[in-house]
């Protein structure tokens, strides 16, 4: 007799009921409810949380600890115990500190905008996950991530897996998930993936689980003050090499002085520190004559950009021009563009109806141009925005 398949197959590479899986779980309202569903519906659940970072040890605010802190792990242990799954926390604030936030400043002072949150899925949390469920000899592992996945066609014809955007477009966050392979996709679990975030509450609520009504939680957890104030702490005197410095118009007129390039990005309008007549753009940051260009809104904008380290989750590179909806940012509403392949990794990215703001060092994902019959979107893959010189 063949062992029962779980809920969450529907075409899909999943456990059988029964099978060990492991959760991350951070103590949010997600995840809380990501195992608390698994269990529910028959697998062997172990709950895992990641101690990354923790404000009170680096100098940061206790009230706006909302990576790691105690009452997270406190929520996160009350679903294990009452559920009877065993649950554990791993001290991973080693690797987070060197695959995030040593990347993060250093980005920072090269001129780029990163997304520590990129980092920490890829590098961290699903990396560290998986290393652990290894060792807990289970296969599978969940998340509370707002994204999900079923069958597709690939380039070639054949069948893989698809990333798609969340039923909740308000709350998806397949953005951060791009560089997800068809190894992880196989193996991985997002079981709030086609619910709303009120169904979410709800369905913890209905147990009676106080993390029903947590608040969220902020974009980049491990930052109580402001980005520029937590790059330059951590810096230390490598920041002085990028503190004052001017302010230049494209043509090299001196408009004003900066206090460190690490607090400007690419596109930003306000707190630049020069007044004019009409409204002045981040255009470009250059970390080795430590000058901040600006210009107008026209200025800004550019026909195409680069894109590399290019990840497609199908595992087939397109060999063609693509056209895709890209979004630049993770709030983004996402602008219509053509992908063109120049290496495996690398791509030229072309503006087709309209421009946006591009920042080197942020991600650039890539939709499909098309929405599935149920409104979700397809996540083709992604990568870093490169600088370029001609800017």
């Amino acid at each position: 007799m063949q062992p029962e398949a779980g809920p969450f197959s529907d075409g899909v590479p999943t456990p059988t009921i029964g099978e060990r899986v492991v959760v991350a779980m951070s103590g949010g309202v997600d995840s809380c409810a990501a195992a608390l569903m698994l269990h529910e519906a028959g697998y062997s659940v172990i709950g895992v949380s990641m101690q990354v970072w923790d404000y009170r040890q680096h100098g940061g605010s206790e009230s706006r600890a909302t990576c790691c802190a105690p009452a997270d792990f406190d929520d996160a242990r009350e679903i294990a115990e009452r559920s009877d799954f065993p649950y554990f926390v791993f001290d991973f604030e080693e690797s987070f500190r060197a695959s995030v936030i040593d990347p993060f400043v250093d980005s920072y002072l090269r001129g780029l905008t990163p997304n520590p949150c990129l980092d920490c899925n890829r590098k961290v949390k699903f990396r560290e996950l998986r290393r652990r469920a290894a060792g807990l000899e289970a296969r599978w592992v969940a998340t509370g991530h707002y994204a999900q996945v079923r069958p597709v066609s690939a380039p070639d014809g054949s069948t893989v897996l698809g990333l798609f955007t969340a039923v909740d477009d308000r709350k998806d966050q397949s953005y951060f998930l791009y560089a997800m392979t068809q190894h992880d996709l196989q193996t991985t679990l997002f079981p709030v993936g086609g619910m709303t975030k009120p169904e979410v509450r709800q369905y913890l609520a209905e147990r009676g689980f106080k993390v029903a009504h947590k608040g969220e939680s902020q974009d980049i957890c491990f930052v109580s003050s402001s980005v520029g104030e937590f790059v330059r702490r951590r810096a230390g005197h490598r920041a002085e090499a990028h503190g004052r410095g001017k302010i230049v118009s494209r043509e090299g007129v001196e408009l004003g002085h900066h206090e460190g390039i690490y607090q400007y990005t690419v596109g930003q309008r306000r707190g630049l520190g020069v007044s004019s007549s009409h409204p002045l753009y981040v255009l470009q940051i250059d970390p080795e004559e430590n000058t901040v260009t600006v210009g107008s809104k026209e200025e800004l904008q550019r026909a195409s950009f680069m894109v590399d380290d290019v990840n497609w989750i199908a595992g087939i590179a397109p060999q063609a021009p693509l056209e895709v909806v890209a979004k630049l940012r993770y709030r983004h509403a996402g602008v219509r563009c053509r992908v063109v392949p120049i290496t495996a990794k690398l791509v030229r990215v072309e503006f087709l109806d309209e421009w946006s703001a591009v920042s080197p060092g942020q991600a650039a994902v890539f939709y499909a141009s098309s929405q599935d019959t149920d409104a979700t979107v397809q996540v083709l893959g992604g990568g870093i925005i490169t600088r370029d010189r001609h800017e």
